[in-house]
């Protein structure tokens, strides 16, 4: 498959849910049955309403299997065996965050208007410039979607095989030798280890069923994670993408033909009409950028807080499991060290995006001829330029900036930590 488009899979396209990338999303969100086919028009199958509750009753019932693991088993395991069970648990409590998401009316709702009105292919057909626009965010958000699958697809690779070959090579397979025979101590290795009521470490039986249930909760879980953000991006882009538009729109106003000759005449009574249906699409337009960054931030603000917790907490523990240089640490977390920072940066710098354009947006307004019009187009300019003062950052809760300073302040307070951290588990 092809990481970089041309623009060639945009030819024959009528909808967009047909764009390459969307019919990915969509795969992957009905796994976790997080795909709104009720308001988007598609066929809503019994699964796509069951399985958003089965992922439900399962994340709660790993977060209470991996708390109760910790609980019993605190006292018996290693500093940095203790790290990877709370990676795992705190990776299931930014999974029911984003669950509770997809079953809220208002995640159904901004995805119908993302697909009806937000996306850039609703207005190709608009301007030249709205044309260039969709295509260059269509390349982006088509590579983007290629390459975090990528990354998600070799993180959950790393993350389940690693313990598979680890027993493989230590005998614990062989029957006579290893932890099926009964020997002391020759418990079979998992990737995430829950309290079971049965045995899952050297019977057979339970440890094939929690090696499948680890592989789909970890398919499950890396959706809800990668998916879910590549999700959030597209909405950012995407308006981003309007902003644009709309810059453009304002920058490229028309004055009055007397100002091209440097004539200081007013808009005429013909081009005051033709004015006034300019500013009105121009309002519209920015009402609904406003608009749907409000719903960004009510949507995902619980989730996007929840988020940074875990990012704050897990990268000083992640780094730790890395630090003992071991090869097998290194294959099992190190893509996935390397696949949390990168989302941390890539959301960060996503949403940095609408909170760089604000003063460009500004300007774009506060240059429209609005000395040449009448007053009562003056009013609307001047509600607009009030309007586009607003900063169009989105903040999770309505509490935290999400951008590159949060970022920063994040991977330096995970950086101290994981000093502090380090200093312990060397001295125990």
């Amino acid at each position: 498959m092809m990481f970089i488009t041309d623009g060639s899979d945009l030819i024959g396209v009528t909808r967009v849910l047909e764009i390459k990338y969307m019919v990915i999303i969509r795969s992957a969100f009905r796994v976790v049955g997080a795909w709104p086919s009720k308001f988007l028009g598609d066929v809503q199958t019994t699964s796509d309403v069951v399985v958003k509750y089965i992922q439900l009753v399962l994340n709660v019932v790993c977060q209470v299997a991996g708390i109760l693991y910790l609980r019993e088993n605190m006292d018996k395991l290693s500093f940095f065996e203790l790290g990877h069970s709370y990676i795992t648990v705190l990776m299931s409590v930014v999974s029911m965050s984003r669950i509770i998401t997809y079953c809220t009316e208002a995640y159904q709702e901004i995805f119908s208007l993302y697909v009806r009105k937000i996306h850039l292919f609703n207005v190709r057909n608009d301007s030249e410039y709205a044309m260039e626009m969709h295509t260059k965010i269509n390349k982006l958000c088509y590579f983007l979607t290629f390459f975090i699958h990528a990354f998600m697809t070799l993180g959950i690779l790393m993350f389940n095989l690693i313990p598979m070959y680890s027993n493989y090579i230590s005998g614990k397979f062989n029957r006579e030798t290893g932890a099926f025979s009964g020997v002391s101590n020759a418990t079979m290795e998992h990737a995430v280890y829950f309290l079971w009521p049965f045995n899952d470490t050297t019977d057979p039986i339970g440890y094939a069923i929690i090696v499948v249930f680890n592989w789909y909760i970890s398919l499950v879980c890396s959706i809800n994670y990668c998916t879910f953000d590549l999700f959030v991006y597209h909405l950012v882009f995407h308006i981003w993408g309007h902003l644009k538009i709309l810059i453009h729109n304002l920058e490229t106003f028309p004055r009055p033909i007397g100002a091209i000759n440097e004539e200081q005449n007013d808009y005429t009574e013909e081009e005051s009409k033709q004015i006034y249906e300019r500013l009105k699409k121009l309002v519209q337009h920015h009402n609904l950028i406003i608009d749907f960054i409000a719903r960004i931030s009510d949507t995902f603000g619980l989730s996007l807080f929840v988020y940074l917790c875990y990012h704050q907490v897990c990268g000083c523990i992640l780094l730790l499991e890395c630090s003992t240089l071991e090869l097998s640490a290194l294959i099992r977390y190190g893509p996935l060290t390397a696949i949390t920072f990168q989302l941390l940066i890539q959301v960060s710098l996503v949403f940095e995006l609408l909170g760089s354009i604000t003063e460009s947006l500004m300007n774009a307004v506060y240059e429209l001829p609005w000395e040449y019009m009448e007053v009562r187009h003056r009013r609307t300019v001047h509600i607009m330029l009030r309007q586009s003062q607003v900063s169009l950052n989105t903040r999770a809760l309505n509490m935290v900036d999400i951008g590159s300073r949060t970022m920063i302040a994040i991977i330096k307070t995970s950086l101290s930590y994981f000093v502090m951290l380090r200093t312990f588990a060397t001295d125990d």
